[in-house]
């Protein structure tokens, strides 16, 4: 079976459903804790955290000694960036313990951005909290000018076993802020090569090399980063090695408040993959707080809210970072957000937007997958095809999706014959991608008239994604067509466990029943492909096969 429309797991890291509406009109507000505290949840069950951030305060307002209600009114206001109410609330939310003590450091982040005095008291923090407290006491003796005296703090600091190594980028920038540069360095350098986030140790290192005029050495620095990372690599260090190569100033050191929000979103972004996505959340709003020029921070933010479904709250923090580096990913990011909630007109104009203004690839080829997904298949279709002009005009390697998503366009608009030139590139240029050897090895099974090379092809991509229902399917019809009906059986009712709900799957498996005389099992499967809601071409050829049987000739799918 075809895999047309992969796009989104190809043009994004990741995808997330729609938002829900706001469920309550602005003059219907509950007049009761109970009420109100009732409809934040159900708020949050709707995925709208913004809405629930407001009637949990509601329900703290009218019963401000209820400790739960305190939490949910600040951890909800936190979640959904709205540092307005979170700086009201975090007083009375500290008091309850709020999520795990992050009230009580929210309050300190506030204080040190507004540049008030921190007074940190480490007690009764886990060791994420007690790491982030310490960073913001060393970071307070920065702001009042005893840059020494927190370096001597930051050098010191006695934490669990294990947990040290997360304050190297907080005791960097602290050593450097101090004139302590030899130190500094190795601090930058060993936050380099431990913590595991090398893009962003890489730009802070780098960033270190330059202002100590050793360019040369942040260059090569940046150029094996990139090496590393391949054509997509991190944004910010591409930025990096551009404005070395361009002899461009330097980064200034950061301030006191910028240096915190750098040492806080170590630990916040290395928590997410121990701990459930929504704590680390609130600590990289802490680093929000207190930076909310902090474009990598803020990506994280709704890379994170978009992991947790919460689409209207992620959508607004990608359109947060609107220049530098990363403004094109949260470009992107906010468009698909705007397709999946259903906004498919918003989605279009922004990407139309975007694709005009820039020269992009990656924002052009953004609109052509919009205009793919939304159904406008020629417009996408031409539009790929000129990316790919543009790439060989310029002696460079296509991208090989232009050629898959254009080939997958002219497949489902002309058929197999249009289509091959484009497909066949495709694989020429990725030869191991299991979506193109799946979608080229199906169109040879049933329109190519090479069904051995395409069984070939589809068993290859589903040894390397043996739970995908598509390729699983693709095989079973592979051998179906190339003559073997049993072997079939057992492929496609893998494929089938997989996606029940799947027509094509369904029908496919009918008509190998069906050669298998099995002849009352492959009526079902019709009957229940039937049920499916198949497109109009299947169900007539469905309809044709439950009266005439495998006699109504081999007809196939589109």
């Amino acid at each position: 079976m075809r895999t047309l429309i992969i796009i989104l797991a190809l043009a994004l890291p990741a995808a997330s459903c729609a938002g829900g509406p706001r469920f309550l009109p602005p003059d219907d507000e509950p007049q009761t804790a109970y009420g109100a505290f009732l409809s934040a949840r159900y708020a949050a069950q709707m995925r709208d955290i913004g809405a629930s951030a407001a009637y949990y305060d509601a329900a703290f307002g009218r019963e401000p000694d209820m400790a739960l209600v305190a939490d949910r009114a600040f951890s909800t206001s936190l979640m959904a960036g709205d540092f307005e109410r979170a700086d009201r609330l975090a007083s009375d939310a500290a008091q309850e313990d709020a999520a795990g003590g992050v009230a009580e450091l929210y309050a300190l982040a506030a204080n040190l951005a507004d540049g008030r005095a921190v007074e940190a008291d480490s007690a009764g923090y886990g060791p994420f909290g007690e790491i982030i407290a310490i960073m913001l006491g060393d970071w307070d003796l920065v702001r009042r000018g005893q840059a020494g005296a927190a370096a001597r703090a930051a050098s010191g600091h006695d934490l669990p076993m294990g947990a040290s190594g997360y304050l190297l980028i907080h005791q960097a920038l602290v050593l450097e802020a101090a004139g302590e540069f030899d130190r500094a360095e190795d601090a930058y350098r060993g936050a380099d090569t431990s913590l595991g986030m090398r893009d962003y140790t890489t730009v802070l290192l780098g960033a270190f090399l330059e202002r100590r005029g050793r360019r040369d050495e942040a260059e090569a620095l940046y150029e094996r980063q990139m090496a590393r990372s391949g054509p997509d690599g991190d944004a910010e260090v591409a930025a990096a090695l551009a404005r070395v190569q361009a002899r461009g100033r330097a980064p200034r050191l950061p301030t006191a408040r910028q240096g915190a929000a750098r040492a806080i979103h170590a630990p916040a972004v290395l928590l997410m993959s121990r701990a459930p996505v929504e704590f680390p959340i609130l600590y990289l709003r802490l680093a929000q707080r207190l930076d909310p020029q902090f474009d990598r921070n803020t990506l994280a933010v709704a890379d994170a809210l978009q992991a947790l479904e919460l689409a209207a709250a992620a959508r607004r923090a990608y359109e947060g970072v609107m220049s530098g580096p990363f403004a094109e990913r949260a470009a992107i990011s906010a468009a698909w957000l705007d397709f999946e909630a259903g906004r498919t007109d918003a989605a279009l104009a922004r990407a139309r937007t975007l694709g005009v203004s820039t020269a992009s690839p990656a924002l052009r080829m953004l609109l052509a997958n919009l205009l793919q997904a939304s159904g406008d298949c020629e417009a996408a279709e031409a539009l790929y095809q000129t990316l790919m002009d543009q790439a060989q005009a310029a002696g460079e390697q296509p991208d090989w999706r232009l050629a898959y998503f254009a080939g997958s366009c002219k497949l489902s608009r002309a058929g197999w014959a249009e289509a091959a030139p484009l497909m066949l590139r495709a694989l020429e240029l990725a030869p191991d991608q299991p979506a193109v050897l799946n979608d080229v090895g199906y169109s040879l099974i049933v329109e190519g008239g090479e069904v051995e090379r395409g069984l070939d092809m589809v068993q290859r991509a589903a040894a390397m994604e043996p739970d995908n229902a598509a390729f699983l399917d693709s095989v079973g019809w592979g051998f179906y067509r190339a003559g073997y009906p049993e072997e079939a059986i057992d492929w496609l009712e893998r494929a089938i466990e997989r996606e029940p709900g799947n027509p094509v799957i369904t029908w496919h498996l009918g008509d190998v029943y069906a050669a298998t005389g099995r002849a009352l099992e492959a009526g079902f499967h019709w009957r229940r492909a039937l049920e499916l809601d198949p497109d109009p071409a299947l169900a007539e050829l469905i309809r044709r096969r439950l009266s005439l049987g495998l006699e109504a000739g081999p007809v196939e799918a589109s």
